[in-house]
C-alpha cells in the first residue's frame, strides 16, 4: 500500500512538472481508441497505443536531447537512444517516473506515465501506472473528468 502511495505521488510530481507547457486534463468528443495498458511495461503498452492509432509526439529537439534536464537523468537516456521521442520527462530520483506523450489523429494529446527502473540485463522494466489527456485550452475541448488510473470513461 505504501509503495503504490508512493508511485502516484511521483506520478503526480512528473505530472506538475510537465504541466509548465499549459496543458490541462480534458476528455475530448472523438479520440482513438485506448487499449487497456495499465501495468504494462512501456514497450509493450507503447505498441499497443501505436496500433490503436496514437503516433509519438516528439517533445525535445534531437540536437538538445543530451543536456535536457527533463530526459538525462534516470530512464531518460536510456528511453531516448531507444527512439521513444514522445518522451517528455524522467525523473532521477524516486521511483524513476516518466512520462510520454501521444497524438491521435483527431488532435487530441495523451500523456502516459511510468515507474521503475529499466534494467534489461536485470529484466526490470518501468510499467505504465497512468494515462490521461491533456489539452490545451486553447484547442476548445470540452473539460471534463480525466481519465483515471488509466480507465477509459
Amino acid at each position: 500500500m505504501r509503495l503504490k502511495a508512493l508511485l502516484l505521488l511521483m506520478t503526480m510530481i512528473v505530472s506538475n512538472r510537465l504541466c509548465l507547457a499549459q496543458t490541462k486534463p480534458c476528455q475530448p468528443l472523438r479520440h482513438a481508441r485506448l487499449p487497456a495498458i495499465s501495468e504494462l511495461i512501456y514497450s509493450r503498452a507503447r505498441k499497443k497505443l501505436l496500433a490503436a492509432g496514437w503516433q509519438p509526439l516528439q517533445t525535445k529537439s534531437f540536437n538538445d536531447a543530451d543536456e535536457d534536464p527533463d530526459i538525462k537523468s534516470g530512464n531518460g537516456p536510456l528511453f531516448w537512444t531507444r527512439g521513444y521521442v514522445e518522451l517528455e520527462a524522467c525523473s532521477g530520483t524516486g521511483v524513476a517516473a516518466c512520462a510520454f506523450l501521444f497524438k491521435d489523429a483527431y488532435g487530441n494529446h495523451l500523456r502516459v506515465t511510468t515507474a521503475g527502473e529499466e534494467l534489461p540485463e536485470e529484466k526490470t522494466y518501468a510499467r505504465v501506472t497512468g494515462f490521461q489527456f491533456v489539452c490545451d485550452e486553447r484547442q476548445g475541448f470540452s473539460h471534463h473528468t480525466p481519465l483515471t488510473n488509466g480507465q477509459e470513461n
